[in-house]
């Protein structure tokens, strides 16, 4: 008697292609609304408005369709998209940074980023860089957790439910043409 093999337990081709998959399954979704940042795992808004804040997210990929998933009008202008469980790199971030923020003018750029040690480290330098260029733009952190106790320190509240409610607050706040400093 031949045994069967166990069900599957994801829907992935390939664990080391699964985040360029999930790239290319968003554009083949909505072609016209979305593209990507050449060289990055990167997906923007087909759309970019400079005269009002642009909202980025990211962090490691595993929840999708979180982050690219929110990308739209009140919403994300972008998301950046690390590895599985990894987060994305400063050179992806400031990318997109730069992308969505033009030097000395327009209302610049939000970075939503939940409390993970590599997300906070990679998108606060990305951040600094961003600024020391002359480009607007702010950080901040959700960490909302109700399954860590508050005691656990530093490391604990990751932010993972919370963060889809700061991106529509912030991208409706964006939409009706708040500056920076009001949408933060």
């Amino acid at each position: 008697m031949t045994s069967s093999p166990p069900p599957p337990k994801k829907f992935i081709n390939e664990p080391s292609n699964s985040v360029s998959e999930v790239i290319q399954g968003m554009l083949i979704q909505y072609p016209n609304k979305l593209r990507k940042l050449q060289n990055h795992n990167v997906l923007l808004s087909s759309s970019i408005n400079y005269e009002k804040v642009n909202i980025l997210s990211g962090g490691g990929s595993g929840h999708e369709p979180s982050h690219a998933g929110w990308i739209g009008s009140g919403m994300l202008t972008g998301a950046i998209l690390g590895g599985i469980f990894a987060s994305p790199s400063v050179a992806s971030i400031l990318a997109a940074v730069r992308a969505v923020t033009k030097i000395g003018e327009g209302k610049g750029c939000l970075l939503v980023v939940k409390n993970y040690t590599g997300d906070r480290l990679n998108f606060g330098m990305a951040c600094e860089m961003a600024n020391s260029e002359g480009r607007l733009c702010r950080m901040v952190i959700v960490k909302d957790d109700c399954a860590l106790p508050r005691t656990k320190g530093i490391t604990g509240a990751r932010g993972v439910a919370g963060t889809v409610l700061i991106h529509k607050i912030a991208g409706a706040a964006a939409e009706q043409g708040m500056d920076l400093d009001a949408v933060v």
